[in-house]
């Protein structure tokens, strides 16, 4: 089962560009490592959607047992992540299979740090169903709801507002640069963030790879309410929860996610995400991020 597992991550898949590296993989565990490398962090940490990344990866080869290895690829339908601490070092992914029931495999997940520390938990639901039965020539399809994305655009001072913040802690990043996302819109309680069919966001068929997705989900979500709450010196904030649905089978084509704060109190804001195909606009994922400010953050 390791071979098998093994040959997903080839030179150019997201997972060989992370550094993932297979422990163990059978139909009942898998235990996966992700070396603490500058090019998977934002401010000196592993970024979350690293983190997220690794529980897709981990789950997919528990659900990807002999028997089932000629079905279609597998997607997770469901995943909620919960951050307990940051990572500042080596991490490691143990994922145990819950249950199986038809095309559908359960599984929890556990990721620590090198000295054992908790980082995050999650719980992943994953189908080797194929594609969607959808009848053809119907598509999901979404619109920019009226009075949140339609007609967003970005400053035209790169330097200044929160354009300008949002694109300077993107670029500090070497994980999203590394990726290739872009802030294509922002206003107000919504964002719109762009991916590229890069290389590194690949899986082996040329598609765009779950991890890049969950990546995508977490920076528009995560990015989203620094426009309801400004950057200001010391300000600062994590994800402390992530839910995604992928829909059917990934595009070979860009994303782009749009994000939208639905809820907020004094240190908690809510946002949902959708992500679109940029060529045509079917809806590949659906994603909700919970995000927590720290004390210092001004309303």
């Amino acid at each position: 089962m390791t071979e098998n597992v093994s040959s997903q991550f080839k030179d150019g898949s997201y997972p060989a560009d992370l550094g993932v590296k297979i422990e163990t993989a059978g139909d009942a565990q898998s235990r996966l490592a992700l070396p603490y490398e500058e090019r998977n962090t934002m401010f000196g940490l592993v970024h979350g959607g690293a983190i997220a990344s690794l529980v897709s990866i981990s789950a997919h080869a528990v659900a990807r047992e002999p028997s089932r290895a000629a079905a279609g690829s597998l997607r997770s339908v469901s995943m909620h992540v919960g951050y307990v601490r940051a990572a500042r070092k080596a991490v490691t992914v143990e994922t145990r299979a819950v249950r199986r029931v038809r095309e559908l495999g359960f599984s929890e997940t556990l990721i620590t740090d090198e000295d054992g520390n908790a980082v995050a938990h999650a719980s992943s639901t994953v189908s080797d169903a194929g594609p969607d039965s959808a009848p053809a020539g119907s598509p999901p399809l979404l619109d920019p709801p009226e009075g949140e994305l339609a007609g967003v655009a970005l400053s035209d001072d790169a330097s200044g507002g929160v354009d300008g913040a949002i694109r300077a802690a993107m670029a500090a990043s070497p994980f999203l640069s590394r990726r290739q996302l872009r802030l294509a819109g922002v206003r107000r309680g919504a964002v719109e963030m762009a991916m590229d069919a890069a290389a590194m966001n690949l899986d082996e068929r040329g598609a765009m790879h779950e991890g890049a997705v969950l990546t995508l989900i977490d920076a528009a979500g995560a990015t989203c309410p620094w426009t309801v709450v400004p950057p200001s010196p010391g300000a600062s904030g994590a994800t402390i929860a992530l839910s995604a649905q992928i829909l059917g089978p990934l595009p070979q084509s860009g994303l782009v996610a749009r994000a939208v704060v639905r809820a907020r109190d004094a240190r908690i804001c809510w946002t949902d995400v959708a992500v679109v195909d940029s060529a045509s606009r079917r809806v590949r994922a659906f994603g909700t991020v919970v995000y927590r400010f720290s004390e210092k953050s001004g309303s």
